[in-house]
Formats: structure tokens, sequence, C-alpha cells
């Protein structure tokens, strides 16, 4: 479960947040007016839920079956 702040807290305690983020592989959501903007993840974590053109191997085979 992500840690949720506002902007301001986010602007107060920016160098904590990055080290939660970054030593203990958290997932911070940044919002303002009770509407989240934006999250802050690891670079090196595997949570992002995104694949780029590089993880084309991590899709299922059916995809490419038949073509």
């Amino acid at each position: 479960m992500a840690k949720v702040v506002t902007a301001m807290e986010a602007r107060q305690n920016f160098g904590s947040l990055l080290d939660q983020v970054a030593l203990r592989d958290e997932e911070v959501v940044i919002e303002r007016a009770g509407k989240p903007l934006a999250r802050v993840v690891s670079v090196n974590s595997s949570t992002t839920g995104r694949l780029d053109f590089r993880d084309i191997g991590k899709l299922p085979n059916a995809i490419w079956e038949d073509r």
C-alpha cells in the first residue's frame, strides 16, 4: 500500500520521502486538494506495472501465435 502525503508535506520532507522510496522500496503518492497528482517509486522497483519495448519477452506467447 502506498503512503499518501500532501504536496505541502512532500515539499517539506522531500529528503525523507526519497529515503523511504530508495532505501525501503516504498511507494509515495502525492496529492493536492485530495486528488492524487504523482507517484514516487524507486527506479529499481519492479512494481511499476508498465512494460516498455525491452520487456516484450515478458508478454504471453499467445499474443504472437498465428501471425
